[in-house]
């Protein structure tokens, strides 16, 4: 479920990342206002279902958004349901690919166990039979080390990483896995 790049502030324009000591979207506190994050690996775990930046900059739709929700990318307004038999079929026809993160590795073409389908199903539908879009989306958020920061845009956090993703589900984060 992890991406690569995480779409954040499309009003930031095209910055050059480059942590110039007077660029214009430097934060009083020394930090930056991002329009896109880039990593090698995947690394975060998109909150949003589609950010279209209508520019060289491209969209981001995150896999796990595409896959359960569909409907909800194309049209954000969209409050179709998925069930817990449809949320298994489509995280499991998601390939993995191994995020930063988790110690140790997971090969290429590893399947999602049940365990993990059912660990993240009780989690996201919190004893509900089906999962709206905004219901996984505020679930996930609530994983956030800050879950009311208002993150690029003011819709809530707008990312995971493998350490809150793991202990939103009561997971050891560094624990080796193999």
């Amino acid at each position: 479920m992890a991406e690569q790049n995480l779409f954040l502030d499309a009003a930031v324009g095209a910055c050059c990342h480059s942590a110039c000591s007077d660029c214009e979207w430097r934060l009083p506190d020394g930090g930056y206002r991002w329009d896109v994050l880039r990593a090698t690996k995947p690394k975060w775990l998109p909150l949003y279902f589609k950010r279209d930046f209508n520019d060289e900059r491209g969209c981001g739709i995150p896999r796990w958004a595409a896959a359960l929700f569909p409907a909800c990318v194309d049209d954000i307004a969209d409050k179709t349901p998925v069930t817990r038999a449809q949320f298994s079929e489509a995280l499991t026809s998601l390939e993995f690919q191994m995020p930063m993160g988790p110690r140790g590795n997971i090969a290429a073409g590893a399947e999602l166990s049940d365990a993990a389908v059912d660990a993240l199903w009780a989690y996201v539908a919190d004893g509900a039979d089906a999962l709206a879009p905004a219901a996984m989306c505020a679930r996930l958020q609530a994983m956030a080390e800050d879950p009311n920061g208002d993150g690029a845009i003011g819709e809530g956090p707008d990312s995971l990483v493998w350490k809150e993703f793991a202990m939103g589900l009561g997971a050891k984060p560094f624990e080796m896995i193999v």
